[in-house]
């Protein structure tokens, strides 16, 4: 099988961070290969199925080398589909690789190649959320879609606290996803094309009531999903799978409630959290296994500067542990999990929910694994809201 460019354009349409998401979204193992006028070497980036192993320019390589690829805003690339036999020295997330380099473009850590630009409102920075991140989806299967809608800029798609069964893809356009508190209006993440607005719950669970606003920034246009096919789908899934999904489902609503907690200096009882409570997952741990819990309350937090920043509460029937199918940047990489005296497990098979997953449809497969990211993004916010509004302080008494 020859290999072929099955995608190639320009930086000032697609950047790195658009890029990574389009490849990670349709798994793809290949080279994108990327030129500036700017600079005198290619930027190389080797990908296996959808997740970068290594880069080069010049002399930098890994992680030193596509950090330093957010900073073109000018140049042209091509990915080429093939196979990679290079060796793998990149082990962060795709999703924590590119929120870690828009952040270092944000704080100045990054040289910008290219001609001098302004900062566009794209980039979803607001004064309750500098720096927020944008989520961009997969390519659109058309197949799902039964209608089309357009809404303008401002329009509410969906409010929070109102009953909803609709699930829609973004095909054109930015929708903002906000939390009211008791502050006000919070922006936490911003949506672009592909993006899935609403949640599998929307479609699964009669009278489901939205736990978020999603609002058009700019006019938008989304197609709407064909909910029966999707549930007929769902229905003929395993119920163990059933409950991989709503867990993560429930993972996504848990963390963006935890970021308005913390935005309003709702108080964390942290001697509750570490006294009664065992460490059953490490951060960092490179144990693969994934369990559901059968009794007890886990909470999955992340430590960052000796401080624990609890991400989500989970209870019976939620699962913790590696996912090999998706990336939530939480346990057992980027996360730990303290557990509940009473807490009891059940080990899961993996390879059994791996067979299962790989034949889902390209739509439901593209639904958990934007879940997935979003829950990345989110617990970015979550841990920026601690250290800017929960207040470190509190930690050190």
């Amino acid at each position: 099988m020859h290999n072929q460019v099955v995608l190639k354009g320009n930086l000032k349409f697609l950047n790195l961070g658009d890029l990574m998401q389009l490849i990670g979204a349709n798994c793809n193992s290949g080279t994108l290969r990327m030129h500036s006028k700017y600079t005198a070497e290619p930027g190389i980036i080797f990908f296996d199925k959808g997740n970068p192993i290594n880069a080069s320019y010049g002399s930098k390589t890994g992680l030193d080398a596509v950090y330093t690829f957010f900073g073109w805003t000018e140049g042209e690339f091509e990915f080429v589909k093939e196979k990679i036999i290079s060796k793998k020295i990149i082990t962060k997330s795709r999703m924590g690789i590119i929120l870690e380099g828009l952040k270092m473009i944000d704080d100045g850590k990054i040289e910008k190649l290219g001609p001098k630009i302004l900062d566009q409102e794209i980039s979803g920075s607001t004064k309750k959320n500098p720096g927020m991140p944008v989520v961009n989806g997969p390519l659109v299967d058309y197949m799902y879609v039964v209608d089309e809608e357009d809404f303008f800029d401002g329009e509410n798609i969906v409010e929070e606290g109102r009953h909803g069964s609709w699930l829609w893809v973004l095909m054109e356009g930015v929708v903002e996803i906000r939390k009211e508190t008791s502050k006000g209006t919070l922006p936490i993440i911003r949506l672009s094309d592909g993006s899935f607005i609403g949640s599998m719950a929307a479609f699964l669970i009669q009278g489901n009531i939205r736990t978020a606003t999603a609002v058009a920034i700019g006019n938008v246009q989304l197609g709407v999903l064909d909910s029966q096919l999707l549930s007929q789908e769902y229905s003929s899934l395993s119920s163990e799978f059933k409950g991989l999904l709503m867990s993560i489902d429930k993972r996504l609503k848990l963390v963006t409630n935890m970021a308005a907690d913390y935005y309003t200096n709702r108080s964390i009882n942290d001697e509750q959290i570490n006294n009664d409570k065992k460490n059953i997952i490490q951060q960092g741990e490179i144990e693969e296994k994934l369990y559901i819990i059968k009794q007890g309350k886990a909470t999955v937090g992340r430590y960052n500067d000796n401080n624990f920043i609890p991400l989500c509460n989970l209870y019976k029937g939620d699962f913790i542990g590696h996912m090999p199918f998706f990336d939530l940047n939480h346990e057992p990489d980027y996360a730990a999990v303290l557990a509940s005296k009473d807490i009891k497990l059940r080990e899961i098979d993996m390879e059994q929910l791996q067979n299962e997953f790989q034949k889902l449809s390209s739509t439901l497969k593209n639904i958990t694994e934007f879940t997935a990211n979003c829950i990345c993004a989110t617990s970015k916010v979550v841990c920026d809201f601690y250290q800017q509004y929960s207040g470190s302080d509190s930690k050190n008494e």
